[in-house]
């Protein structure tokens, strides 16, 4: 009983003081205060923390202490992902990925995700990147496109000017017409308006590209290329991306088209010479200007680096390979085998940045598989007899997170 009564007295002033002098000594301490927040798990935590006082929101904003969060903790985080589907019809569904930590989920709930507030007919997501997603609506007969902003519920979608008009060859077919985007160092998106077009009586892709800037289409890029006798790609999924001032397209039967942006040319990498033609391939962005293709084989996922420095020879190396079968086992999809010993038909229908991730199609189940911890989940089934998915777009949190501004 004694040693209780000793554990409940009071501290003394004197021994108070010093406690509080001890925790002012290492708070006061910005070096010391950065291990601190550093600790924090999600940009959630914190953007909370950040908001104690200017002095906090001063170090958790620091762009080198944002670079050494980063780098422990690899933010952005997944929350989910937009589903386009024909049915027959189109519907647009978002589907969180489960589960979440707290942090997460919290966010998942507050947000406003659906697209079905838009009076629109006919509703097509165009890109999706640091929570800005791009749609295209129509309204009285008109195509318009906008940004949505699914983590500011009360933010009404901000349009973009009218689309650029762009001088066409008499016989110019259209291969792709879209807007794409890009980040800075500092989370700030760019916005583009790319349109890719084919020749065929000069044998040529026609590329026009246009930025937005101050609320107009500013011409960025025009070029051409002679493609002799055009052989679009066969596959399912036609790939493109923006990085680094260059658009990578894989479109056509043997090689990846790219576009500088920046000197107006045009440039190929041939695929590697192993790469079966058979079987789906996608490529997405590498850190540092480089190519990751992701190729599937005989239930076989290949990876595949490409980094710049000899042209179209290419330095190809194979960086990781997965067996999608014992995976499919493994979520009790059969052994990934058809009744008569065919490999069923997979579908690649997005790839993340530096493929972290990719989103598979297999038996009508959208599969989400993890690439860093080799881990597949099943996130979606088709349920509508007839129904196939058309895409898929990743939906991640924003990075750098959004430092609320405290008052002197």
């Amino acid at each position: 009983m004694e040693s209780k009564r000793e554990r409940a007295r009071p501290i003394s002033p004197p021994a108070a003081a010093a406690s509080m002098a001890a925790t002012l000594a290492v708070l006061g301490d910005d070096n010391l205060l950065g291990e601190i927040l550093l600790r924090l798990a999600f940009p959630t935590n914190l953007v909370r923390a950040a908001a104690v006082c200017r002095r906090w929101c001063r170090v958790a904003s620091d762009p080198a202490f944002l670079r050494r969060f980063r780098d422990l903790h690899h933010p952005p985080r997944l929350l989910g992902f937009y589903l386009s589907l024909f049915t027959p019809g189109w519907r647009i569904e978002f589907v969180p990925v489960l589960p979440q930590p707290p942090e997460l989920a919290a966010v998942v709930r507050r947000a406003r995700f659906g697209l079905d507030n838009y009076d629109s007919p006919s509703t097509r997501i165009m890109n999706c990147r640091n929570g800005a997603v791009v749609v295209s609506l129509v309204r009285d007969g008109f195509s318009v496109q906008g940004v949505h902003s699914p983590l500011h519920p009360g933010r009404a979608m901000v349009a973009f000017p009218p689309p650029p008009r762009v001088p066409r060859e008499d016989d110019e077919i259209s291969i792709f017409c879209e807007i794409v985007s890009e980040e800075d160092g500092d989370g700030r998106l760019s916005f583009f308006w790319f349109s890719l077009g084919y020749s065929n009586k000069e044998d040529k892709a026609i590329a026009n590209v246009h930025m937005l800037q101050d609320g107009a289409w500013v011409m960025r890029a025009s070029a051409t290329t002679q493609v002799p006798s055009l052989q679009v790609s066969k596959l399912k999924t036609l790939s493109f991306f923006l990085s680094d001032d260059k658009i990578y397209m894989s479109i056509f039967m043997h090689n990846i088209l790219v576009l500088d942006l920046r000197s107006s040319t045009f440039s190929t990498i041939n695929f590697p010479v192993h790469i079966a033609f058979d079987g789906e391939m996608v490529v997405s962005g590498a850190n540092g200007s480089g190519v990751y293709l992701v190729h599937v084989d005989e239930l076989k996922l290949h990876i595949s680096l490409h980094r710049e420095g000899n042209g179209s020879i290419g330095d190809w190396s194979v960086v990781n390979t997965i067996s999608l079968q014992e995976m499919c086992a493994n979520l009790r999809m059969s052994n990934g085998m058809s009744e008569d010993g065919d490999a069923p038909d997979v579908y690649i229908h997005e790839v993340g940045h530096n493929a972290e991730f990719v989103f598979l199609e297999i038996y009508g189940c959208v599969l989400y598989l993890d690439v860093r911890s080799r881990a597949m989940q099943k996130v979606y089934t088709v349920a509508e007899k007839g129904a196939r998915v058309c895409w898929i777009h990743p939906f991640k949190m924003i990075w750098p997170p959004t430092f609320p501004a405290l008052q002197d």
